[in-house]
């Protein structure tokens, strides 16, 4: 056992600020004020304020401008916010942190198919990638290949790039890029650091690209030797992921994110299970984020949802439900049902169903596994798209309450994208919360009635009907993106919002909406991305709203997007993020 996975339990928040007021606030000065704003606070007892107050990593009152300023003393920080909005801090969740750290390193190729849009995306990737590291990415052509084999051409061809143009732009970066065929592109660094030139003899089963008139490398390296080019590139070691999870950090801040619920694993857990497929596949290695708090640059609150598969041997590891310190808590568990299981065929694919994912090794073990970990107390957080994976989920979760007893769960039904109204009514009636991924629909939103039929597509991609049916909706990024990167997801909680609201891309016409009056309030998707996911955490009476006593994990906006159209939401930018009573991110607010 590793003792770096033991946390202390965390003290109740209501024994440390019993009954605090502004009147009790003022035993001490406090250390920064936020006035003359908008307070969005998420608190039903106090919706509306004009200013805060706070003393170390706790808010200690929250009150009218005159209120809150007697709270000043001659240390204190006092920012006049001149309107602005101030809302909780962002939590996300539902994040894959390693798979982003691996991402860091990629320049994003799909849907490139011009020399042009690869130089300026290798651009953006050289700006963010210390000197001398690898560059990576692709498939460039990928989407376009596509395009070309749905409508029914085989001749599609994509560019080579051009060596000299590409070193221009990466001069100090190797760079390794894939094409949709299997194909490999490497700059002149990148050869240099293979000790790959002219003379060197091609492999077997693969050929280095050359000029034809002068025999110079042209930097394409097709069949094998791009394949040994791929596997001789430097490990992903927990230095290359540390430098990438230190930088997304800063992007965490940049968005107002202050809380994540991601999904993670013990490596040491994960070192001696023996499985079938890769079903962790996505699962950041925990030690990422207790190696960011041990040298102070984790600035998010990590909720570390671990496999289910892998419940009763967390024990010895100390994580237990509840289990956790202020920045790392512990307490649900992800299992996957479903890549989609339906009752009925597809109706584009009418001899398909859909299937079990390659995660559950036998359906049988999971809900065996389900019933086991609820009696241990944990909470069930559990993929499922289809509709028959939907009811599968809901039936285990009736079964734990029958066999288990009853206790304060928070279950979590992750995408529910293909449920029946049977099924959105009985999960509201079990307390149910729903983490849904308005991108999801958005990529989907051309094929979906061609996919499932009218009267299963009708309650595809709910969001007013699971709301007005009792399920608390936790809006996610799923960033950064499929696994095969194909989609990336935005991480921005406020175009989440949007899409979550209006049911379209940002720019697309108003017929792109997906069912519009599914679309929810602006200012439940507030909720969605602050007291809901705390809720959904038992975190509630520590983060997602503006309240005395919680941690100051604060977001100011440069406008109020309670007012006016949704389209606010993509005009308005975060001006300031604050994190535990620490400004950790900050425009020009004056």
């Amino acid at each position: 056992m590793f003792s770096r996975f033991i946390i202390a339990p965390v003290l109740s928040i209501s024994m440390l600020v019993v009954g605090m007021t502004v009147a009790a606030a003022q035993e001490a000065p406090a250390d920064l004020i936020l006035f003359n704003t908008s307070v969005w606070t998420a608190d039903e007892k106090l919706p509306g304020a004009e200013a805060l107050a706070i003393r170390g990593s706790r808010i200690v009152a929250v009150g009218s401008n005159d209120e809150i300023l007697e709270l000043s003393g001659p240390d204190s920080r006092t920012l006049d916010l001149n309107g602005r909005m101030v809302v909780p801090g962002f939590i996300d969740g539902h994040t894959h942190f390693e798979n982003a750290t691996e991402w860091f390193f990629e320049a994003r190729l799909m849907d490139v198919n011009s020399q042009e849009l690869m130089l300026e995306r290798l651009a953006e990737a050289a700006q963010r990638i210390p000197k001398g590291m690898w560059i990576t990415g692709g498939d460039w052509g990928e989407i376009a290949s596509r395009e070309a084999r749905l409508a029914g051409r085989d001749d599609f061809e994509t560019f080579e790039p051009l060596l000299s143009a590409v070193d221009a732009v990466s001069p100090d970066h190797p760079v390794l890029f894939r094409r949709h065929d299997g194909d490999y592109f490497a700059n002149s660094l990148a050869l240099e650091y293979l000790r790959i030139n002219k003379n060197t003899p091609n492999p077997g089963g693969g050929s280095y690209g050359r000029d034809a008139a002068t025999g110079e490398l042209n930097g394409m390296l097709m069949d094998r030797a791009g394949q040994r080019a791929f596997l001789a590139l430097p490990p992903r070691n927990k230095a290359r992921i540390l430098i990438a999870a230190r930088a997304l950090m800063k992007d965490f801040s940049r968005f107002g994110i202050t809380g994540i619920h991601d999904m993670t694993r013990v490596e040491d857990i994960s070192q001696h299970l023996m499985l079938r497929t890769h079903a962790e596949r996505s699962n950041s290695d925990l030690s990422i984020f207790t190696d960011l708090r041990e040298e102070n640059a984790l600035t998010v609150r990590v909720y570390a949802l671990q496999a289910l598969d892998v419940w009763a041997d967390l024990a010895a590891h100390g994580i237990s439900p509840g289990s956790g310190d202020d920045l790392i808590q512990f307490g649900a568990l992800k299992s996957f049902i479903d890549g989609s299981l339906m009752f009925e065929p597809f109706n584009d694919t009418p001899n398909y169903a859909g299937n079990f994912t390659f995660r559950v090794q036998s359906p049988e073990l999971t809900r065996s596994n389900f019933l086991g970990a609820d009696r241990a107390g944990f909470d069930m957080a559990t993929h499922q798209i289809g509709d028959k994976a939907t009811a599968l989920y809901l039936d285990w979760l009736e079964e734990a309450i029958r066999v288990n007893g009853p206790r304060d769960r928070r279950p979590r039904l992750i995408h529910m994208e293909f449920p029946r109204l049977s099924d959105i009514r009985r999960a509201g009636s079990l307390g149910a919360f729903a983490d849904i991924t308005p991108m999801h629909m958005l990529v989907e939103v051309d094929h979906l009635d061609k996919k499932l039929g009218a009267s299963r597509a009708e309650f595809a991609f709910t969001g007013r009907t699971l709301i007005d049916n009792g399920v608390r909706i936790n809006l996610v990024s799923d960033w950064p993106g499929g696994f095969y990167k194909i989609v990336a997801k935005p991480l921005d909680p406020l175009t989440i919002i949007y899409q979550a609201v209006i049911r379209r891309q940002p720019g697309e016409p108003l017929d792109r909406a997906w069912h519009p009056d599914e679309g929810i309030t602006v200012e439940e998707g507030l909720r969605a991305y602050t007291i809901n996911p705390a809720m959904a955490s038992h975190q509630e009476d520590r983060v997602g709203s503006i309240a005395v006593g919680k941690f100051a994990d604060i977001v100011v906006l440069s406008d109020n997007v309670l007012n006016g159209a949704p389209e606010k939401l993509l005009e308005t930018d975060v001006m300031m993020t604050i994190f535990g009573g620490d400004i950790i991110y900050e425009r020009d607010v004056n």
